[in-house]
């Protein structure tokens, strides 16, 4: 009797056992590429994940720490990502080889969620006396994380306008400590248009900080270079400024793989458009935003797994972000 019981309870281990490893080959383990971590959209990538992997038995997302979307992109690529923070724009550029990715075409990234609009700031510490960006002619200034697209924009588009400040390559990091200890007297920023900056108000705690805005010729000469990005407005309120301040900017939100099927990006698209008020409590920038109707107004490529959600409920998508891979049904 004893040894029947032993047996079945090592068939009923070893089924155990079996459905276990069944289920672990099943789940789909997908990374996700974020940013800097010390950066405030940081926590938005890991909002994002939290909720997939709470909504979705089958699918499990890791975040990781990359230097933005640039490094994004090229571990997309690499088929190391299957996730990559970024913004429309950027997408778009990506999957065409122009602008900042001139001749550089890649295959993989997809629209998969917008969040909010995205600013690129440059932010300064007022006793430096920079108050335009002119100011930064011959001063020691952080473009930006180090292969992010604030980086890329800022490199290209201030030697346009006529200025050539002393790049300071860093992470953000690095930047503000940099800021607080005097040895660099801004950076750029990519930052939500309605919240503070973790990373800016970090500065502020020991300098008083100044966002500095475009004027009407340096929009003409940027809208040259990238056509395809915007000016937003960072109301004087945020940063406790005399005056409203205009920036560039695009949709930001998250890219996918083209590689990833279209039910898996369905299922995911679903989970975070549903459960958005639920990634807002974490990362307050998305709150108050169309996220839908900002990933359909993107300038880029959607996933055809987005597509399909988009024309489910009754969006239907412009022709010109419809991808090469989609299909009918």
């Amino acid at each position: 009797m004893k040894k029947t019981q032993a047996i079945l309870c090592l068939t009923v281990l070893c089924g155990l056992i079996a459905a276990t490893g069944a289920s672990a080959a099943e789940k789909l383990n997908l990374m996700w590429g974020s940013t800097s971590a010390s950066s405030g959209l940081y926590p938005m990538n890991v909002a994002m994940a939290d909720v997939i992997n709470r909504t979705l038995d089958d699918v499990h997302v890791t975040v990781v720490e990359t230097g933005g979307t640039g490094d994004n992109f090229k571990g997309m690529e690499r088929k190391e990502l299957q996730f990559g923070q970024g913004s429309d724009c950027n997408i778009h550029m990506a999957q065409t080889g122009t602008g900042i990715y001139q001749g550089k075409l890649f295959e993989e990234p997809r629209m998969l969620f917008v969040a909010h609009p995205l600013a690129y700031v440059v932010a300064v510490t007022e006793e430096s006396g920079v108050k335009s960006l002119s100011d930064l002619d011959g001063k020691s200034f952080s473009p930006g994380l180090k292969g992010s697209v604030g980086e890329i924009l800022y490199y290209k588009a201030l030697p346009a306008f006529g200025i050539k400040p002393q790049f300071v390559p860093s992470s953000t990091g690095d930047a503000v400590e940099a800021m607080k200890d005097r040895r660099i007297v801004g950076f750029v920023k990519a930052t939500a248009t309605t919240v503070p900056d973790s990373a800016i108000q970090d500065v502020s705690t020991m300098r008083k900080v100044r966002i500095l805005g475009f004027n009407d010729k340096e929009k003409e000469i940027f809208k040259q270079l990238f056509p395809v990005y915007n000016f937003f407005t960072v109301p004087a309120s945020i940063y406790e400024q005399e005056e409203d301040v205009s920036v560039v900017g695009e949709r930001f939100g998250v890219s996918v793989s083209a590689s990833l099927p279209e039910d898996v990006v369905y299922r995911i698209f679903k989970a975070l458009y549903e459960n958005r008020e639920q990634i807002a409590a974490t990362y307050p920038g998305i709150r108050g935003h169309d996220v839908l109707q900002m990933t359909a107004d993107s300038v880029c490529w959607l996933h055809p797994g987005v597509i399909k959600y988009l024309k489910e409920i009754g969006v239907e998508p412009r022709p010109e972000q419809y991808p090469p891979e989609y299909k009918a049904h």
